[in-house]
């Protein structure tokens, strides 16, 4: 016991350290390009992300699958800098580059030494400006993405399942699709959808460029504003409409039965509201609800389902509240081999009374302050590499919320939050006429 409050006070001790004096310039330039500039001297290397502001959310029905198909044809190349070469200078430097699209955003990442940072800038400039966009790429890489949408997804069980929960969950709002795309809609899509794509979103002013490492931050803004503050803004993009989803006479249900399925699954999802809502204030209250359920070995569903009753091998609980609309708060639980099938209904009996009764009594003090603990000894580390901490930033800043308050001032935030927030937001949002079931078995 000793040992454990001596581990709680080093890492209360240190958090104002590691976490809460970032040493950091956040700016905008003429042209609307927000600049975040974050000194971490752990190792001379730097991370360059750079967060468009559109993903999935922004598409139309039958345009499924842009956001992503844009960020493939990002590496194709441009006038000045030919398909393939974008990568070939970053690995001749020891580097690395990537990209990722998701429902909110669409983010690139260049990792370098520290003396290498003009490279990385100038490489996102030109494509920012000049990509090209050929048909005969195009089609290459539209190929491409269809057998990514068959690896991944369609020839994937969990996946589809997945996919199709969600789709039941959100209804016609625009977090329903999937971030690939659906397959037909992948299939239409041509270089004019993505040149116009392009044009709409990709602009300094819908851009925001997050640095994190061993950086002398004044020079490094100079070189930010020589590489970017002469590239033109455009006009705003459209805002998508995200309309609160609306509840189901529920719960609503979804079976699936595949083949090579071995263990059945039990999902269970409830609409939520994300910091972005008019309800943000409950995104705390939400988290810790979540990990009282569902996070570890000493949540509420492993010690009845899995430690208790031996129903399920495993149970978690999962809830993101950092998005630009609506969020799904998720539970699930995999029952054991022996009548995995017959477990099903206890199993769906049993969260449904732990979701009931969180909402009905306080939770204990001490169940409060270990979920606590636990949540702000993952966020300390969730940020202990720059890769981490600088998609958190960007993560955060590209949904319009303002980074410094959840990255800084996460602990004392948390700490605020009281068991009665806790039973409040069980009771008003993981109600049974809000909740999607989801089924999959052999």
């Amino acid at each position: 016991m000793i040992r454990v409050l001596f581990f709680l006070l080093h890492l209360f001790l240190w958090l104002p350290l590691s976490v809460c004096a970032l040493e950091h310039q956040d700016f905008t330039l003429d042209n609307g390009l927000r600049v975040i500039l974050v000194r971490e001297a752990k190792a001379p290397i730097f991370i360059a992300q750079i967060w468009y502001r559109v993903g999935s959310i922004d598409e139309t029905d039958g345009k499924s699958g842009l956001a992503h198909m844009l960020e493939h044809m990002m590496f194709q190349g441009t006038p000045a800098i030919p398909a393939g070469e974008f990568h070939r200078r970053i690995a001749q430097q020891g580097g690395e580059d990537n990209a990722f699209t998701s429902y909110d955003a669409t983010c690139y990442y260049i990792k370098l030494a520290s003396d290498r940072a003009a490279l990385a800038l100038q490489l996102e400039s030109d494509r920012m400006q000049h990509l090209s966009l050929l048909e005969e790429s195009f089609r290459s890489e539209n190929q491409v993405v269809q057998e990514e949408r068959r690896s991944r997804t369609d020839a994937d069980p969990n996946a589809r399942f997945l996919e199709q929960l969600r789709k039941k969950a959100f209804g016609d709002h625009p977090y329903g699709r999937p971030i690939i795309g659906w397959m037909d809609d992948i299939q239409r899509l041509t270089t004019e959808d993505l040149r116009a794509w392009h044009r709409r979103y990709y602009a300094p002013n819908n851009a925001i460029l997050v640095m994190v490492g061993d950086l002398e931050l004044a020079a490094m803004a100079q070189q930010v504003r020589d590489a970017f503050a002469a590239i033109p803004a455009q006009a705003a993009p459209p805002v998508p409409l995200l309309p609160e989803p609306v509840a189901v006479d529920g719960p609503q249900r979804l079976l699936q039965t595949d083949r090579s399925v071995t263990l059945p699954l039990w999902y269970g999802a409830y609409p939520v509201p994300s910091w972005n809502s008019a309800q943000g204030e409950d995104v705390l209250a939400l988290e810790l609800l979540a990990t009282i359920l569902g996070d570890g070995s000493s949540s509420r569903l492993h010690q009845r389902l899995v430690l208790q009753d031996s129903l399920a091998v495993s149970t978690s609980a999962h809830y993101g509240g950092y998005a630009r609309s609506w969020e799904l708060f998720t539970l699930e639980a995999t029952p054991t081999a022996d009548g995995a099938a017959a477990a099903l209904p206890r199993i769906e009996q049993v969260i449904l009374e732990e979701v009931e009764r969180i909402s009905r009594e306080p939770v204990s003090a001490r169940e409060l302050q270990r979920a606590k603990n636990s949540m702000i000894a993952q966020h300390v580390y969730s940020h202990d590499s720059i890769h981490a901490l600088a998609s958190a930033i960007g993560t955060l800043s590209s949904t319009g919320i303002p980074w410094q308050t959840v990255i800084e001032h996460y602990p004392e935030r948390l700490e605020a939050v009281q068991a009665s927030d806790v039973q409040r937001v069980a009771a008003r949002y993981l109600r049974l006429e809000r909740l999607t079931i989801g089924v999959l078995q052999p």
